[in-house]
């Protein structure tokens, strides 16, 4: 319990400090190359932890509340300047300058979240094929058609290699109660499209929408994929497409119970049963022995068959993750917009308890999986900063545009009483936010 509560704490402050110090960044280098004197570089709000002053004046802190950070400039708004300084004062630079500035910030997490998804693409994607079981009577799936067997190629034309990239893709659709149109490759290689309707999933989107509607992932069978080279598997003569039909003469019905028995005999030898180009063979098979979290274990150094192998060079990454980057975007989008018309409930924004499971879950499943939760924890913040709200950076671009249309600075009062008003919106959103937390993880 203590080492999971540690690993979500590290995870959550890791991705906090690295999601926000690259937004900050963004703003402090743009405010720095147009001569702009920067006083405050704080990840974090309230008291300061720590931190140090550079050479040019800038503080850098870490301050107590870790839900945000700022850079804060010379500006004649917050503070007398002097004459002699006035070359260095924010509001006094150009409007199009001011405006780069604030894009800085929303453009560096883009950024990153292009260079998280070139590197895992430059280290290969691998998932589970999406087939599926028989699904349960009466459920979505049972009344388009599914088929224990059926593998989902695609979602209203969305292709759906895995079923990592199958999640991600009924994510576009959370909120619409509709029927999805989905095309199926049967076991037998035919292909079909069903109309699966997801009306159960659009009243209740925080469930989880493979078991809303109906789509379990079929149990895969103990067949050999790829082979861990010098590992136990290897040694003993096993090749990729070998089926495990008994070990020490008990019938080995799927997958589970392959793995349930390597691992209970660690350095212990298991006579093998196995199906290879329809015929029987027999074979010993010793795994080795490994310690995971204090328990010793047996591994056979076998991957798992009905997995999708895809590896990008450096180059085709490129466009690959500039794709990935705009999917994510529009999902966002997408998603704020049916949460002013209703279509998704509020009930479904979740705060910094839901951020810190969804780190420490992730994180806990690997590095890869952790990177694909920052990418999209920074596409989020860089997206939604974005939008034309005061106190968003979206909201003093917008400012920053009528200024270079009209050829003149806002009213100061105009743009207090707007900030006002976006600081209420987004405070309010905040505290719904949390109280989200509250209900999902305390009542």
């Amino acid at each position: 319990m203590f080492a999971s509560t540690l690993t979500t704490a590290l995870a959550f402050f890791f991705a906090i400090f690295i999601i926000v110090a690259i937004h900050e960044f963004g703003h402090y280098l743009a405010m720095r190359l147009i001569g702009v004197r920067v006083l405050t570089f704080s990840i974090g709000f309230g008291p300061r932890l720590a931190g140090w002053r550079d050479r040019s004046g800038t503080d850098f802190i870490i301050s107590a509340l870790p839900l945000g950070g700022y850079v804060k400039p010379l500006d004649r708004r917050d503070s007398e300047v002097d004459d002699s300084n006035r070359h260095e004062e924010f509001s006094g630079k150009p409007a199009w300058q001011r405006v780069v500035t604030y894009a800085a910030g929303p453009a560096a997490n883009l950024l990153l979240a292009v260079l998280l998804y070139w590197l895992i693409l430059l280290n290969g994607e691998t998932g589970r094929i999406p087939v599926v079981a028989e699904p349960t009577p009466g459920t979505p799936a049972a009344q388009a058609g599914f088929r224990a067997g059926d593998e989902i190629i695609a979602i209203d034309g969305h292709e759906t290699a895995s079923w990592q990239r199958l999640g991600t893709v009924l994510i576009r659709f959370v909120g619409e109660a509709r029927e999805l149109r989905v095309s199926l490759k049967a076991a037998d290689g035919s292909q079909r499209d069903v109309w699966l309707p997801a009306h159960a999933w659009a009243e209740d989107p925080e469930a989880n929408p493979f078991e809303t509607l109906g789509l379990i992932p079929q149990t895969p069978q103990a067949v050999v994929g790829e082979l861990t080279p010098g590992g136990a598997a290897q040694r003993a003569g096993m090749l990729p497409g070998d089926r495990v039909l008994t070990a020490n003469d008990v019938e080995v019905a799927d997958w589970n119970q392959w793995v349930s028995i390597v691992q209970a005999h660690p350095e212990q030898p298991l006579t093998l049963r196995l199906e290879r180009d329809s015929v029987v063979q027999r074979l010993t098979l010793v795994p080795d022995a490994v310690t995971v979290g204090g328990e010793r274990i047996g591994r056979a150094g076998v991957g798992i068959a009905g997995v999708r192998q895809i590896h990008y060079g450096p180059v085709a990454a490129v466009p690959e993750a500039g794709r990935r980057l705009w999917q994510q975007s529009t999902m966002i989008l997408s998603a704020i917009g049916k949460l002013f018309t209703g279509e998704l409930s509020v009930k479904t924004l979740g705060g910094p308890l839901t951020i810190a499971k969804v780190a420490g879950d992730t994180a806990a499943l690997g590095i890869v999986t952790f990177m694909l939760f920052l990418a999209f924890f920074s596409v989020s913040l860089g997206v939604i900063n974005l939008l034309p709200v005061p106190m968003l950076d979206g909201g003093w671009i917008v400012f920053g545009l009528i200024e270079m249309i009209i050829g003149r600075e806002l009213p100061e009062k105009f743009l207090m009483s707007a900030q006002q008003v976006g600081l209420v919106l987004v405070i309010g959103l905040m505290v719904l936010a949390v109280y989200n937390d509250i209900l999902r993880f305390f009542v």
